[in-house]
């Protein structure tokens, strides 16, 4: 397995992975509508601060790919707000129904932690959420609290977690 930053050479491959987390019930691409290429495009842009909507901050989305198959996707936000802080976290990430238990999200928060973090950040996910809760409390992440967010209606467990240079130290 490898993590790469998304790119339209990827867009053969996303269109699978999307279809199977739709068909998965993932909401985050169920708006796709078959508009792959234009949504990677957006994603690719939101990396470089570009067609941003208002309030978001810059988003870089990684790939974990094995044999030209993408595994999973972790988007990692840079800068901060209320909402990043408290509801969704600084890194969302899911994998592809099919290889779920095999220790792909845990290979890419792991490789973030590692490779892309700097300091601390936010990470969040639905309380109920035990797989997603296990990937980030095996990276050593600290539980900070649950959080109800009124606005969504949406109850969420938040952690935060040290960039490897900080947890060594």
């Amino acid at each position: 397995m490898e993590i790469v930053p998304a790119s339209m050479s990827h867009l053969t491959a996303f269109k699978s992975y999307v279809d199977e987390c739709v068909n998965d019930g993932v909401s985050l691409y169920e708006f796709i509508f078959s508009n792959y290429e234009g949504y990677l495009k957006k994603r690719i842009a939101y990396a470089q601060g570009e067609l941003l909507p208002e309030g978001w901050t810059p988003i870089s989305t990684y790939f974990c790919i094995k044999d030209g198959v993408i595994l999973g996707s972790i988007r990692v936000r840079q800068g901060s707000n209320d909402y990043i802080e408290n509801v969704i976290g600084h890194i969302g990430y899911e994998t592809r129904s099919s290889v779920r238990g095999r220790g792909v999200a845990k290979f890419m928060l792991a490789y973030v932690q590692d490779n892309l973090l700097t300091g601390s950040v936010i990470i969040s996910c639905d309380p109920t959420n035990i797989a997603s809760r296990k990937v980030i409390e095996s990276c050593g992440a600290e539980f900070l609290n649950e959080y109800y967010y009124q606005a969504e209606d949406q109850q969420v467990r938040r952690y935060r977690l040290h960039s490897a240079a900080v947890k060594s130290s």
